[in-house]
């Protein structure tokens, strides 16, 4: 039951998230497309090989693809995970995009969060709001109305920033067009040369790269006994699961694995628009409690929702070493084993963590949504 609460949680927060009025429609397949001069009324949750919106969408797009592209309008929020994101026309709100690279040739009226491999924000953009980014190679040339958040190997600013800029990268390389209006707090292995500097109308100041040798002195062993400790709770979170709610783990399992897809995406989109929506209920000194509560349950939601794909993965495991329909318990074990060591790879472990929590979310939406159709909600 705790489980599936969670899951109608979830159902009901994605609903309650959007605009009242505007309609909500779900599309898979290899291509998912709103066409040039069609106006689509309100908010798309699409999935496949390519999304892509030509014409207008008069509400938000949530899309999970290999590409997404956007060369028409979309009139509120854009959340897109993909290898490639293409934004290039028209965004009436917020951006929150992960991928291998993003390109953004677009208006946006709000902020724009972004994390992948490459950003590339070209000459004729404009972001309304703030950037907050994450990449490994990150290019400004065009505007940034408010304040810009940076982590990169290397940032590049040819454009304008009116509000203040924290970068932390290994390069930071201001050119000659660049201009910062706000203040400049930066971190980098190379100071910027007075000439650089002088690019920015507020205050420079400038702290050193932390050194990592000092960093770590005597922490490997402290590191090892904590992610022993992960894992041992982990374990113990699963079991236990597996012990008190075996029919329900086994089914958040079986419905990620068979609409793998269309769950992550429905992950992807409750990880962005619960705390959101929380946020906004919790506004009001009536929704106040509501809100606090929905956080509550969804802190929860986000360390039990890694419990079904380690079931799933540790059964999927165990069948290709010759132990097909192993035992639930071990499955969970060796599924819990398995995403913990990846989690702790170099660079990736982060979006392993994130793939596995938006499965798990997706699968509590998918039961939740079951639940609800066969109870006729």
């Amino acid at each position: 039951m705790v489980h599936r609460a969670m899951g109608l949680m979830l159902t009901a927060a994605l609903a309650a998230a959007s605009t009242p009025a505007a309609a909500q429609e779900s599309e898979a397949g290899a291509v998912v497309t709103v066409p040039s001069g069609e106006v689509r009324e309100g908010d798309l949750y699409a999935a496949g090989e390519a999304v892509r919106v030509l014409g207008r969408l008069a509400g938000d797009l949530v899309a999970g693809a290999q590409r997404v592209i956007v060369d028409g309008q979309v009139e509120g929020d854009v959340f897109a995970a993909a290898r490639t994101v293409d934004l290039r026309g028209a965004i009436g709100d917020s951006t929150r995009v992960v991928g291998e690279q993003v390109v953004v040739d677009a208006t946006i009226d709000g902020d724009l969060i972004a994390g992948a491999n490459r950003v590339q924000i070209l000459e004729g953009t404009v972001i309304r709001g703030g950037v907050a980014a994450a990449a490994s190679s990150l290019e400004i040339d065009g505007t940034v109305e408010e304040d810009l958040r940076a982590a990169a190997g290397e940032l590049v600013l040819r454009g304008t920033v009116r509000g203040d800029a924290n970068v932390i990268a290994d390069r930071l390389d201001l050119a000659p067009d660049a201009r910062i209006e706000g203040d400049l707090d930066y971190r980098t292995r190379i100071p910027l040369s007075p000439e650089a500097a002088a690019r920015v109308a507020g205050a420079v100041r400038y702290e050193e790269p932390i050194d990592e040798d000092d960093e770590d002195d005597g922490s490997p062993a402290w590191g090892f006994l904590f992610w022993t400790w992960q894992v041992g709770a982990a374990l113990l979170a699963g079991l236990l699961a597996v012990a008190l709610f075996r029919p329900l783990v086994q089914q958040l399992a079986s419905a990620i694995a068979g609409e793998t897809t269309l769950g992550a995406l429905l992950g992807f989109g409750a990880f962005l628009i619960v705390p959101v929506g929380a946020a906004v209920v919790m506004m009001t000194l009536v929704g106040l409690p509501i809100g606090i509560i929905a956080v509550l349950l969804f802190t929860v939601a986000l360390y039990v929702a890694k419990l079904p794909i380690a079931a799933w993965a540790g059964d999927q495991l165990l069948a290709r070493a010759g132990r097909p329909g192993a035992s639930p318990y071990a499955a969970m074990a060796v599924g819990i084993l398995a995403l913990y060591l990846l989690f702790e790879i170099p660079w990736l472990g982060g979006l392993f963590w994130l793939a596995a929590t938006w499965l798990g979310l997706g699968a509590m939406v998918l039961s939740g949504r079951r639940h609800l159709t066969a109870n006729g909600g």
